[in-house]
């Protein structure tokens, strides 16, 4: 091999190199999200502006020319530039000039007309609406964090850092008793001076509440609203749908729990999807014109979907409503928004105790106005109507023109009536004669008759974790019974505090809680405390049929006697 092709290694030579040192120093600053973000939206602001207005000077030179009194001007104003460089604010307007070089300047000016524009934007803006609804749960949660926990049947934790002034040796709940504690109120300036007519709870969301306000009579009449509330902010409802007249009753569907029926004072029905933030119903009665479909005349008191199977097997929930026209209505949404007539109340003579039945007596109006009806929870079929006459009718969806048996007793409208949820011939029942009457199927007078006031019983409800216990409310306090306790008086009876008539009551089905609504547009939430427990090794349609058999059998005793 050649010398000339071996790669030669130069022995490494260090060098050494003197220069001055270099100083180091070391220096930091912070700039929030706010401060880029709003000094990159203001430089595109002002480069935006700073062109439009150059295209504006442009084509106003090409087309007329300038004057010598604007180049006079001109000339002043980019003399005083030169030298000074000011921000001045006048009359609401920035005007800001920036000098660029010598003999060059830039202005721009924000008036209040686009000032207005830009927060329209902001504050219509769906982002900012989502950020106002966080922020909102937030300090929602903050405020009503230790009663929710209660709602929820959580352990409240107490602030260490907060004096604690509950005595050592506090007494339970249940050596105090049962009683009504006050958790929070559903209530906004929406709502205020309303009339709460009716509540109901989603089937698939437990904590959201529907709640419908409207007055009983034409004379005090408003624009009906309906708000849809849940318990993660109770200081605002997340719906808020409008009518022109009141609405009386309402309930969510139960295969599809996003569709909510309203009845109204005027007699018609609508529809709302409650996913939609749209404050217009997808289906109202009152604008469809149709021959072959009935429609109410008169105040709608109760609205409930119900599944029904049809011939071909297929299962179908429809909508029922009942009037004071005497109309039982069942409502379909397969071709548009039909209804068929489900039962036609009809006066019939009644033989009152101690009374002779006088014959050839004639009615004024042969139809019997309706205010309420229940479904039986095994047999779709039968229902109970309530009438004004005070009379309860059993009747069956195959005949619209006869009473499978009626049950006497009230003397005045029955307002409300309810099956037991444990025991299937078991209903009560409440009215304006002052009472709460307990039913069975087989007889066709009251097992057990409550009074505790002399006012009108507006609403009743049984409650979701007891067979025995249920609320009732009259114009001047709630009442709670429990049958295996006492049947003669209620375990508690809670007075509001101020002065407010009470309207209608509803227990929570996730909770021990109660709500009450009134006259003011208020919806509050009570807890349940100190209830006795159900004995042991006994169910609860046992504890209530032996309750009935314990009534009856008292009864007969005493008519042997």
């Amino acid at each position: 091999m050649e010398r000339d092709m071996q790669t030669s290694n130069n022995p490494p030579k260090t060098k050494f190199i003197q220069t001055l040192h270099v100083a180091t120093t070391e220096t930091a600053c912070s700039a929030s999200l706010w401060d880029m973000y709003d000094t990159y939206q203001l430089a595109a602001e002002l480069e935006a502006k700073a062109k439009q207005q150059q295209q504006e000077n442009e084509e106003r030179v090409a087309g007329d020319g300038l004057s010598q009194e604007a180049e006079v001007v001109a000339k002043t104003q980019s003399t005083a530039s030169a030298h000074t460089s000011t921000a001045l604010i006048t009359d609401g307007s920035l005007l800001i000039t920036d000098n660029k070089s010598a003999g060059t300047s830039r202005v721009t000016q924000l008036d209040d007309t686009d000032k207005a524009k830009q927060e329209a934007e902001i504050l219509g803006s769906d982002s900012f609406r989502q950020n106002l609804f966080i922020m909102d749960r937030v300090i929602n949660t903050n405020v009503f964090q230790a009663k929710q926990a209660v709602y929820r049947g959580l352990q409240v934790v107490e602030d260490i850092d907060k004096e604690s002034s509950s005595a050592v040796n506090a007494p339970s709940f249940h050596q105090i008793g049962p009683s009504l504690e006050r958790l929070w109120t559903y209530s906004c300036g929406l709502t205020k001076g309303r009339n709460v007519s009716c509540m109901t709870w989603n089937p698939q969301n437990l904590d959201l509440l529907a709640v419908a306000y409207g007055d009983y009579h034409f004379n005090n009449s408003k624009d009906g609203l309906v708000c849809c509330w849940t318990c993660k902010n109770p200081s605002h409802p997340e719906r808020v749908y409008t009518s022109h007249f009141g609405a009386t009753s309402i309930s969510f569907a139960n295969h599809n729990p996003n569709l909510l029926a309203v009845g109204r004072h005027d007699g018609s029905v609508a529809i709302y999807n409650v996913r939609c933030l749209a404050d217009e119903p997808i289906l109202d009665s009152s604008s469809i014109c149709s021959e072959t479909s009935s429609k109410h005349t008169s105040p709608v008191w109760q609205v409930k979907w119900i599944e029904k199977e049809r011939a071909s097997g297929e299962k179908e929930e429809i909508l029922v409503s009942v009037s004071t026209d005497g109309l039982v209505l069942a409502w379909s949404m397969r071709k548009g928004f039909e209804s068929s007539v489900l039962m036609r109340l009809k006066r019939i003579a009644t033989k009152q105790q101690g009374k002779k039945e006088k014959k050839g007596e004639s009615f004024i109006s042969r139809m019997a106005g309706g205010y309420s009806f229940d479904f039986h929870p095994d047999d779709p079929n039968m229902y109970l109507v309530g009438t004004e006459e005070g009379l309860i009718h059993k009747c069956s969806c195959s005949y619209s023109e006869q009473y499978l048996d009626t049950y006497i007793g009230h003397t005045g409208a029955v307002y409300g009536v309810h099956w037991s949820p444990y025991v299937g011939n078991v209903f009560l029942s409440c009215s304006s004669d002052w009472s709460i009457r307990l039913w069975t199927q087989g007889r066709p007078n009251p097992v057990l008759t409550f009074h505790s006031s002399t006012k009108a019983v507006h609403s009743a409800s049984w409650s979701p974790s007891s067979s025995t216990v249920f609320a009732c409310v009259n114009e001047g306090s709630v009442e709670i019974w429990d049958l295996s306790e006492s049947t003669l008086d209620p375990v508690i009876i809670n007075a509001p505090v101020v002065n407010v008539k009470l309207t209608t009551v509803l227990f929570a089905k996730n909770s021990e809680c109660l709500l009450v609504g009134d006259n003011g547009g208020q919806v509050t939430v009570f807890q349940l405390k100190g209830m006795p427990e159900l004995p042991g090794g006994s169910s609860q349609a046992d504890v209530l049929n032996k309750v009935i058999e314990t009534t009856l059998t008292s009864q007969l005793r005493a008519a042997c006697n």
